[in-house]
């Protein structure tokens, strides 16, 4: 079995971490045209269920063909919707590190889902795939996203200043970056 193509299914409290589908769009798209939801992100908002369809085929099935996991659709076991993704979408050039990013529909906010789905995909990059390190970044005004990271115990390295122009806005802030090595991980699974 290819584990770029097929990662390994994961489960906690009410909810599973599984490999993004095609028929993931309906849903994909219910979140991502949500201005709140996108807000930080550099896509979205959605305007159409064809801006869902092309993603999953254009960015996250395209990965594997460079060395990295499609990525992890959460599931809501109760109602059997994705509501959201968590994956690996950026290689380090010259490292074996990679970036992981995350988003979630604004139904499911605050309820302690990303923390721990965070700690599952961190889990899985250093004792599936093998990584020596993960980098997650967010803008310093987005709190929430800020709060998830520091509770996986990522360590903030730097900031630089950032700003990307989108359809709806101009996300002007700082950009702040956290890593985790396979070592400080190993640590802190040792205690």
């Amino acid at each position: 079995m290819n584990i770029l193509k097929n990662m390994p299914v994961k489960y906690f409290d009410h909810y599973m971490l599984r490999t993004l589908q095609k028929n993931d769009a309906i849903d994909m798209y219910d979140y991502g045209k949500d201005l709140e939801v996108t807000k930080f992100l550099t896509w979205g908002p959605m305007t159409s269920l064809k801006d869902a369809k092309l993603s999953i085929k254009s960015v996250f099935f395209q990965r594997p063909k460079n060395g990295i996991p499609i990525g992890y659709a959460i599931i809501d076991i109760n109602c059997n919707k994705m509501i959201g993704t968590i994956d690996f979408h950026t290689k380090i050039k010259g490292q074996n590190a990679y970036e992981v990013g995350y988003v979630i529909h604004k139904d499911y906010w605050g309820l302690g889902i990303m923390t721990k789905a965070l700690e599952i995909v961190t889990e899985v990059g250093f004792e599936v795939y093998g990584y020596d390190k993960l980098l997650i970044k967010h803008l310093k005004n987005n709190l929430a996203s800020g709060r998830v990271i520091e509770k996986n115990r990522y360590i903030f390295k730097s900031s630089y200043p950032y700003v990307y122009k989108k359809v709806t806005h101009v996300l002007s802030s700082d950009m702040m970056v956290y890593e985790m090595t396979k070592e400080r991980y190993n640590e802190i699974k040792s205690r």
